[in-house]
């Protein structure tokens, strides 16, 4: 080849090469080097978690599935809980029941403390459950009594 030649060959690689550049934009710093001076907090912190990302989002999956396991195992203790708190509260019930005879959502409320409602639907568990039965007393107010009373 001629020297003309080879030098249109070197000319056109540069232009190709000078082309590709203008197109691929501005240099991008290497993959896990961002150290620009001037950066500082969240940006920096997320330039770390994309580059250590293989390592930071198993991480992340698993710090959020064991906070869910937690949150269920919490659950199941805080329902046992709640079943044995019902129960000594329908023990004290009956007890009531064996001093007074009967007894209102109301008064159940007052001698237990707690409220009116929860007390009602307590007395309509052990009525379902067969412990108590329903009457009415003036007023159309609902006492119970024991079962068998």
């Amino acid at each position: 080849m001629t020297s003309i030649g080879s030098g249109l060959l070197a000319l056109r690689d540069e232009l190709i090469s000078l082309a590709l550049r203008v197109l691929a934009g501005p240099p991008r710093p290497p993959r896990n080097q961002h150290q620009l001076p001037d950066e500082e907090g969240p940006l920096s912190l997320w330039h770390w978690i994309e580059d250590n990302g293989e390592i930071v989002f198993p991480l992340i999956g698993l710090v959020i599935a064991a906070l869910i396991f937690i949150a269920v195992r919490r659950s199941s203790v805080n329902h046992d809980e709640e079943i044995e708190t019902r129960r000594a509260e329908k023990e004290r019930i009956i007890r009531l029941m064996r001093a007074k005879l009967s007894l209102t959502p109301d008064q159940t409320a007052h001698e237990l403390r707690v409220d009116r409602y929860h007390a009602a639907a307590l007395l309509e568990e052990l009525e379902k459950e067969g412990t108590l039965t329903q009457g009415r007393q003036s007023g159309g107010v609902i006492a119970y009594r024991l079962k068998g009373f």
